[in-house]
């Protein structure tokens, strides 16, 4: 699973609702409910919305996100090296990642499964 994959399923909101799924169900396991209205129409929508989350999280509770990474697989070190080599505000890419690894693993399951 390569990143040009991803960035096609995003484009084409390929998996959408499956991935909403995979970050609610992962959102909860660290006690964060990750409830928006829906429809969700755009993968940019759940970007979004996840970066505020993110943002209240930081200032509440900033340890919830490291359980979060953990919990989705995200190491610190890819955090760190995808910070070096980004224009984003660190939220604003950690929210793509973690959007981008929910994905992925929605597209990994589909492709094991044989769906």
């Amino acid at each position: 699973m390569n990143k040009l994959e991803i960035e096609k399923s995003i484009k084409s909101n390929m998996f959408l609702e499956e991935t909403i799924l995979q970050l609610e169900k992962d959102f909860l396991m660290i006690g964060v409910h990750f409830d928006f209205e829906k429809p969700i129409s755009t993968f940019m929508e759940v970007f979004t919305f996840t970066f505020h989350l993110l943002e209240a999280l930081n200032q509440q509770d900033s340890r919830k996100i490291l359980n979060l990474l953990y919990r989705i697989d995200l190491s610190e070190e890819i955090v760190k090296s995808e910070m070096q080599n980004t224009s984003l505000s660190f939220t604003e890419m950690l929210s793509k990642m973690i959007v981008k690894r929910e994905l992925k693993k929605v597209i990994l399951k589909n492709y094991y499964s044989g769906h």
